[in-house]
């Protein structure tokens, strides 16, 4: 047998050996772009990964917030509601105790006004006719059904100031008394409550009440100028100075 290879079987195995290089050189070339493939998707995957990563994170640090924030809210109002509680719980122990007071307080300001009412009667006998309108006015008021307890107590309270005041000051006033059964224009001066005198117009009478037997009784005339000096005092048209009257009837 010939040991030597002919030429054109040499340029076959030549032209198999190429081809399949060729073959092998495009398998791998097509290996390493599937993995390249596979690399820049999974590298794409991973960075949509982080990103999504990054989103869950924010989202859970801003729900953490969300949850403390809440906390507090809930921890405030609940201090809020304990606090509103105990407000209702007073006003309605309040509105009880209001209720109580009101049940004991009409028919307490009735009394008042009935006590008053005759007071004002045994009382000296001055300014007649406003201090029963004011007793009237507030008899009226107590029968008011639309007003308030507030305002009655406030209208009792207001008269009763003012016959306290009665007690601590001095006034004049002119008025029609019937003298020796003749009516005659007399100045009255009112000494608190202590006393009651009255002088007529020209100073020739004068006289004083007498609690004992409700009637008006002369004084001596020396009293004259001394009344009228009082009544310039309490009229503020001199100043004051010691007086020497009498507290009841005298001769």
């Amino acid at each position: 047998m010939n040991k030597f290879v002919t030429l054109p079987l040499l340029l076959l195995l030549l032209f198999a050996a190429q081809a399949q290089g060729n073959t092998q050189v495009k398998a791998t070339h097509e290996k390493i772009v599937n993995a390249i493939s596979v690399e820049s998707a999974a590298q794409k995957q991973y960075q949509k990964w982080s990103e999504q990563k990054e989103e869950d994170s924010d989202e859970i640090r801003e729900m953490k917030a969300t949850e403390a924030w809440l906390k507090f809210q809930n921890e405030k109002y609940g201090r809020y509601l304990k606090k509103q509680k105990a407000v209702i719980a007073e006003l309605l122990r309040r509105k009880e105790e209001a209720k109580k007071i009101k049940m004991q307080l009409e028919p307490f300001l009735e009394k008042i006004v009935d006590h008053l009412e005759a007071f004002v009667k045994t009382d000296l006998p001055f300014l007649k006719e406003e201090r029963t309108r004011r007793i009237q006015f507030l008899h009226d008021s107590l029968n008011d059904y639309h007003l308030e307890l507030s305002e009655k107590l406030r209208r009792v309270f207001e008269a009763l100031l003012v016959e306290t005041e009665y007690g601590q000051n001095v006034s004049t006033s002119v008025q029609e008394l019937e003298i020796g059964g003749t009516p005659t224009q007399v100045t009255i001066f009112r000494l608190g409550r202590t006393a009651l005198y009255y002088q007529t117009t020209d100073g020739s009478e004068v006289g004083i009440w007498d609690k004992n037997t409700k009637s008006w009784q002369t004084l001596d005339h020396s009293y004259s100028q001394t009344l009228h000096r009082a009544q310039d005092m309490a009229d503020r048209k001199r100043a004051v100075e010691l007086l020497e009257l009498p507290l009841g009837a005298t001769k």
